[in-house]
């Protein structure tokens, strides 16, 4: 039986982040337009956004409790950052400015059919970060991680192994030296399409059984409305359908929303198909809502929702 909402002894579970947090500017048009040509945006959100950030938010509107610990410029963004995940009920005490430094900053595009373009310039806070404090994974029940700064993600996922923590990895796109050196320190590797091909060379299933080659435990590929397929280690590449879900009002953050929500029913000790499921719904119901990740639903919704689909 799968131990829901908070622990035995009535405490949430306990995700750390080790990540990417930028400064996101959200555009909803009607039409992504053509080189060289303007469109006008029918609706603006300036918001906080990165991919392990998001995931931890996701996770927080679902009951855990979160921290996220991330290199962030010197810079005005850090102030945002930290109103906004306190905002959220994200720790945000592992914010780490490094002097000098800028923070991350994206552009978003919207179109009416809930597609986005995210076109991002990587802060150097990234780069030039000292090397994580792998004390602050201490008590945590899972750890969320994405390669955007790899240095930090190679150092929380061999401290998660030590530890015996689930470790969820977003491999989504990035250079694939970097993918290499996190994939297989990942208990779950789970790979968006692109990422995939990233990773493997293209989206075909048989990266999953090269994930699980390199070390990682489960690997999951992600395929937006094709649903998706999984492996664990000494079993069958698995297939789960993807919730059939109208409208579609924006998919920024569905994926962000599907980590977060799968590391916490892992925390929460749920079956593979049954953690996978859950995230898969979470995912698809923010889809039906603006403004990226604040779209993600909070835990009766979701509750509700996973019900009603038996």
């Amino acid at each position: 039986m799968a131990e829901r909402g908070p622990t035995a002894n009535g405490q949430p579970h306990r995700l750390v982040g080790v990540g990417h947090v930028a400064i996101d500017h959200l555009f909803s048009v009607a039409a992504a337009p053509g080189l060289g040509l303007k469109t006008a945006a029918h609706h603006y959100h300036r918001g906080v956004g990165g991919m392990t950030c998001n995931a931890l938010v996701a996770a927080s509107r679902l009951g855990a409790q979160t921290r996220l610990l991330a290199p962030v410029g010197d810079d005005d963004a850090a102030a945002v950052f930290a109103r906004y995940l306190t905002s959220e009920r994200v720790d945000p005490s592992g914010l780490q400015r490094v002097p000098g430094a800028h923070s991350s900053v994206s552009a978003i595009i919207v179109d009416d059919s809930g597609e986005r373009t995210i076109i991002n310039h990587r802060g150097d806070a990234l780069a030039r970060a000292p090397d994580l404090d792998v004390g602050r994974l201490a008590g945590a029940d899972a750890l969320l991680t994405d390669p955007r700064c790899q240095r930090w993600a190679e150092a929380a996922l061999r401290e998660a192994r030590r530890l015996g923590l689930v470790a969820v990895l977003d491999a989504d796109t990035a250079p694939r030296d970097d993918l290499q050196r996190l994939v297989g320190l990942a208990a779950w590797a789970v790979f968006s399409t692109p990422g995939m091909g990233a990773w493997f060379g293209s989206a075909a299933a048989d990266g999953l059984a090269a994930a699980l080659a390199a070390g990682a435990e489960v690997a999951v590929l992600t395929q937006g409305p094709q649903g998706l397929l999984w492996q664990r280690r000494g079993q069958a590449v698995q297939q789960m359908p993807a919730f059939a879900m109208h409208p579609v009002v924006d998919t920024t953050g569905a994926g962000d929303a599907f980590h977060g929500a799968l590391a916490l029913a892992l925390a929460e000790g749920q079956g593979d198909a049954h953690a996978l499921q859950f995230a898969a719904a979470a995912a698809a119901l923010k889809c039906q809502r603006p403004d990226g990740v604040l779209g993600a639903p909070r835990r009766a919704e979701l509750d509700r929702f996973l019900e009603g689909q038996a």
